[in-house]
């Protein structure tokens, strides 16, 4: 009882249990000859205790937040009324819908093209593409929100690919690549890729393992890739190997 913030008292012959005020004190037991006798159980006060039914109420509806509990009271018969008075958080609730706060958004903008370039790969897909691809790579450029896909057979051609595309886009803007931000997967992270940036005088910007938001333009340009390859397939239904071919079109028309 103690645990709960109750206040016991044994005198003139009874056991009485408060939580706030001594006005509001449950007989709890009597005294019989030398002894105080329980008459009940701490559950019971409690059940009795208006200002403790949302405690009672609150792990009984899954958890449910303490102020939507007076509107299931109307709308559940038998459910007794109750004060709503809580104080502090439930710990189950503070542990289990603990949440990470949201991530600032970042100061730095770019003023040119290929300034900074964001680059990821997709998870493995379901079933090979009509090519036999298993994978797609996005290069995103951060000015102009441009994006170029490709599609990979194995994770270990990100490099081949790269190279490709920074070949591509210096010979037709002829503007060359400042800085690449990645996360920091093996396909990214080979001696063959770092002294190739190297080279090049790219600057490599890797994020924090287990932390996406930190190369989120990528992050959200695959979101929005998978999402209309699953909405273009389930629309007309089409069978899921065109997946590739569906991607393409995606980022060509967000383009």
């Amino acid at each position: 009882m103690e645990d709960k913030g109750y206040k016991v008292v044994f005198s003139d012959g009874k056991v009485r249990v408060w939580k706030k005020n001594f006005k509001d004190a449950f007989t709890l037991g009597f005294r019989v000859d030398s002894l105080y006798q329980v008459r009940g159980s701490p559950l019971g006060v409690m059940s009795c205790d208006t200002s403790l039914q949302f405690e009672l109420w609150h792990p009984k509806f899954a958890h449910l937040h303490y102020k939507a509990l007076p509107d299931v009271r109307k709308m559940v018969t038998g459910m007794p009324e109750f004060r709503l008075e809580q104080e502090g958080a439930c710990p189950g609730c503070a542990e289990g819908k603990l949440k990470r706060g949201p991530f600032p958004s970042s100061q730095s903008k770019t003023s040119d093209i290929f300034q900074l370039v964001h680059s990821n790969i997709s998870g493995m897909m379901p079933v090979n593409s009509l090519g036999g691809y298993l994978y797609y790579l996005t290069f995103t450029d951060d000015y102009s929100r441009k994006t170029w896909i490709y599609f990979l057979k194995k994770k270990d051609e990100v490099f081949s690919w790269f190279w490709h595309f920074k070949a591509l886009i210096e010979n037709q803007t002829e503007k060359r690549i400042k800085t690449l931000r990645t996360d920091n997967g093996t396909e990214y992270e080979s001696n063959e890729f770092h002294e190739f940036c190297k080279e090049a005088g790219i600057k490599r910007e890797t994020t924090t393992p287990y932390t996406l938001e930190q190369n989120g333009v990528a992050e959200r340009k695959n979101r929005t890739i998978v999402d209309a390859i699953r909405t273009m397939l389930h629309d007309k239904k089409l069978p899921k190997f065109l997946w590739a071919e569906v991607a393409n079109t995606a980022a060509y028309v967000q383009n």
